[in-house]
């Protein structure tokens, strides 16, 4: 029986004091993750999550 094995990495991002944001204004944070994951969703997606 042949077997494969693949390398995976698994990406964390962390927006920094965004605990505190969402407490203070939910809205502004929901919009900077928005933009984290627009900035990141056109990477990923051009190397195929690889």
């Amino acid at each position: 029986m042949s077997q494969s094995r693949q390398l995976a990495a698994i990406m964390f991002t962390d927006i920094v004091g965004y605990t505190a944001l969402m407490d203070e204004d939910e809205q502004k944070a929901f919009e900077l993750l928005k933009k984290n994951r627009q900035v990141q969703r056109p990477l990923i997606e051009k190397y195929n999550g690889k």
